[in-house]
């Protein structure tokens, strides 16, 4: 059985349909994109640039991504939800967020497959926001049965004003009642029920991008960085991430230099180093690759922090009271710290705590992590 659609007189201009609409041959670019098959890291994307969130509190895990329509076969995984509400409880409250900035885009469309279990919720309700806070009514769909994949799930935004070139555009995949409370895709619903989500991605048309797709031999589009590298100041042993985000009309691969030497090995969209030291300092850039054409990036600099009385500390983590994280470092003596928060090791850094000297601190993060921990003494 595959997935029954119902709900899209909710909004006669948002329809959610099984195979992607047509277009007149419009051609589609990956705004943001997540395939799963990275296990330290699930919710970065893989392509584009764009926040996956977890909503409800649900856990995330790995899992097999057979039958769906991400081609990747080594590994082939998926995103897999589970720890969903009680029977009629916290509707609408469990899921995930795309969140991402369509300035530039038109025609946006939301594709994804998906997999319940039978005890699962049968029902997935979609939400999006075009003012950053207020959440509207999308289409809805209705799972026949569980435990098999439905690819090429299609959400689309084209007709809705506000969505293109919205630069904190939101959507939100929950699952929702039916009736008095939740019904399991195969009878009878239970919270050991789980969810997979595959081969996710945002897209759209690039503005300018004319209406056809390119025949053979005519001329296509230059690539376009919509994202330079950004210059680095980092504390010494700290970490660094330097990332690109580019269009073009093939699919695009990457090769990053340092002070003009290609790295080996460093093929894709972002460069991470886990720990920066003297061989590490100089100037980086990314020359991306569309066929036979290429674009280089701008320079950016990676240089040590020059305040020599900010070193990066370890901040350790248990759990605390009534459902708390407590943090743990060393300090020394006379010496504040700040403690920071972020949504990934690269998200930004929020500071939660300034001036602190006890070395230790409760935080109850928002849903939707993983979250990341610094200190900085001075």
């Amino acid at each position: 059985m595959g997935l029954l659609l119902s709900g899209w007189r909710l909004l006669p201009a948002l329809l959610l349909v099984l195979m992607p609409p047509v277009r007149a041959g419009a051609v589609e670019r990956v705004i943001a994109g997540w395939d799963f098959n990275q296990t330290n890291d699930l919710l970065r994307a893989t392509s584009g640039a764009g926040t996956l969130s977890v909503l409800g509190g649900l856990r995330i895990a790995p899992a097999s991504g057979a039958g769906s329509g991400d081609p990747a076969t080594a590994p082939d995984l998926a995103l897999q939800l589970s720890g969903f509400p009680k029977q009629g409880t916290a509707a609408r409250s469990a899921g995930v967020e795309v969140s991402a900035s369509t300035v530039g885009f038109q025609a946006v469309v939301l594709r994804f497959d998906l997999r319940p279990t039978s005890t699962a919720s049968r029902r997935l309700q979609v939400l999006y926001s075009v003012d950053g806070r207020t959440l509207v009514d999308g289409p809805f769909l209705v799972a026949g049965a569980g435990g098999a994949f439905t690819n090429g799930l299609t959400v689309d935004f084209s007709g809705v004003d506000g969505v293109a070139g919205n630069p904190s555009f939101r959507v939100r995949l929950v699952s929702d009642w039916e009736g008095d409370g939740y019904v399991g895709a195969g009878g009878t619903y239970g919270t050991a029920g789980t969810w997979r989500i595959d081969h996710l991605r945002l897209t759209g048309r690039a503005n300018g991008d004319p209406a056809d797709p390119p025949q053979p031999g005519e001329a296509t589009g230059p690539i376009v960085l919509t994202a330079q590298p950004r210059p680095l100041e980092v504390p010494e042993g700290g970490g660094a991430l330097f990332r690109v985000a580019a269009l073009g009309s093939g699919p695009l691969t990457y090769q990053w230099s340092l002070d003009g030497r290609p790295l080996p090995g460093a093929t894709r969209q972002e460069l991470r180093i886990a720990q920066v030291y003297q061989e590490h300092l100089g100037i980086y850039t990314v020359r991306v690759h569309d066929g036979d054409r290429s674009v280089l990036s701008d320079e950016a600099s990676l240089a040590l922090l020059t305040d020599p009385t900010v070193l990066p500390t370890r901040v350790r983590a248990e759990p605390g009271p009534a459902g708390a994280i407590r943090l743990s470092w060393d300090t020394r003596p006379g010496v504040a710290s700040t403690l920071l928060r972020s949504h990934g090791w690269d998200g930004i850094p929020v500071v939660i705590g300034r001036g602190l000297t006890g070395g230790s601190l409760d935080d109850r993060p928002p849903v939707g992590g993983p979250w990341f921990y610094w200190v900085e003494l001075r």
